[in-house]
Formats: C-alpha cells, structure tokens, sequence
C-alpha cells in the first residue's frame, strides 16, 4: 500500500497536514471518540491509528473511501475548511481535473478540442495531485492488468501529440482520430519513428504487441503520472478492502 507524504500539495501550495489533528476532526465526523472505534470503521488494526500519528502519516486511499461513503467533505477534514462540496466525479465548478469516463471515449475523440465539451466533463478535486494539464481518464478492458484494471482511472500530464520524446515502457493515453483512445505502455518502432507498438502487460515477454499506431494518427497524448482505483471513491470497497 502506498502512501501519501505527509505534505500534500493544494492549488499549487505546500501544506504540511497535522495527522493528529486529521484523525481527531474524523472522529468528530463520525461522532466516535476512540481510536479502537476508527480502527474498526476503517477496517485496519487498533494500534495503526497510534502508528499514523507518530509519523504523521496516513492510508490516505482507505480514509478517501470512507469519507465518501460517509458523505465527509474532505477540506473540512484535512484543512478545517467550510463550504466545499465533496470533490468526486460530478462535481461541476473550475478547479479540479476532468474525467473522460468509458461512456465518453467516443464523443472525447472527436470533440475533445471543443471548449464546452472538455467543461461539461465530471471533475475529480483532490489536494494530493498536481501537475501541468492534467486529465484522468478510465481504463477499460484488462489489457493492463494487473498494473491497471478495469475501471481503474489514470491521471495523466498532457505532452502534445508529438510522439518525439515519449519514453519507451512508460504508460500513456493516446488518442487516436482512427482507433480511439489506448491507456498502454508503447514501444517506439527502432526501424520506424512513425510507428507506436502499444503494449499490453498481460502479454508475454516473447510476444510482438498486436496493436501498431502511426504517430500522425495521434491527437492527444497523456503521459500517466497516477492511477485510483475505484475502491478509492467507495464504489468497490467490498470487492477491494485491502487496497
């Protein structure tokens, strides 16, 4: 599991998070006083409570989930902040990164350059992820697994359509006029700079990737810098307690 560092970046702002003072506005949230109750809530052990606050550390991805299934907003709790919404898909204002959910893969690919389409989109909000044009993007399928799964959401740092500088086995969004929108790691073509091999993790070592994208083909591309799993907006958390 990993872990946050304890300094969380806001709007462009370093802010140091007091855990302690965290995990008792969460309490008060829950209207529960003890941590052997939050650590029943969270579902971890009675002593990792006492652990987070000597290291002012947190399961940052466990307490996301258990704010929104307890409809918690997350600057009153990690800031003490008032007034802001919970900051998951559907949230609709201007801060935040758009989302392009599987059912908007096909209109994204010929109007992603459209202004009121990108605006119309649902926005995640976290303080945790920053970067220059940023935009999450759903996995789809299991061509990825186990590193991505479906309905997984990457995040990922806009670097034009010039395939020039893409490094090989890292993982990007590319979006295709012709083939739509692959979330893959790519292998650029040795004998051929106009040629993308798209590669599927599940694939085995020996084996040639089955999908090959010519550069001009490519409108977009999205270097990914994060991935949430759907456990971390509480829409899994049965199926995923443990992650």
């Amino acid at each position: 599991m990993k872990r946050t560092p304890q300094t969380a970046d806001l709007d462009g702002g370093g802010v140091v998070l007091e855990i302690p003072a965290v995990l008792k506005r969460l309490k008060k949230h829950l209207d529960i006083r003890t941590n052997a109750e939050l650590s029943s809530i969270l579902d971890v052990k009675p002593n990792t409570i006492s652990t987070w606050k000597k290291r002012n550390t947190l399961d940052y991805p466990r307490v996301l989930a258990l704010c929104k299934t307890y409809s918690i907003d997350i600057h009153q709790l990690f800031f003490n902040r008032p007034g802001t919404d919970t900051p998951f898909p559907g949230r609709k204002d201007k801060k935040g990164f758009s989302v392009v959910t599987r059912d908007t893969y096909f209109q994204y690919v010929s109007q992603c350059n459209k202004e009121s389409f990108v605006g119309s989109l649902p926005k995640f909000h976290f303080p945790f992820i920053s970067g220059n044009n940023i935009r999450a993007f759903q996995v789809v399928g299991s061509a990825m697994a186990p590193v991505l799964k479906d309905s997984d959401f990457v995040v990922g740092e806009y670097v034009d359509a010039d395939t020039t500088d893409m490094v090989n086995g890292n993982i990007y969004v590319l979006v295709s006029n012709v083939r739509g929108i692959y979330i893959c790691r790519i292998r650029k073509d040795p004998k051929d700079n106009k040629v993308i091999h798209l590669i599927r993790d599940n694939e085995t070592k020996n084996t040639l990737s089955e999908v090959k994208m010519m550069a001009d083909e490519i409108i977009e591309l999205w270097e990914v810098i994060s991935v949430f799993s759907l456990d971390l907006i509480g829409n899994n958390k049965t199926k995923n307690s443990d992650h």
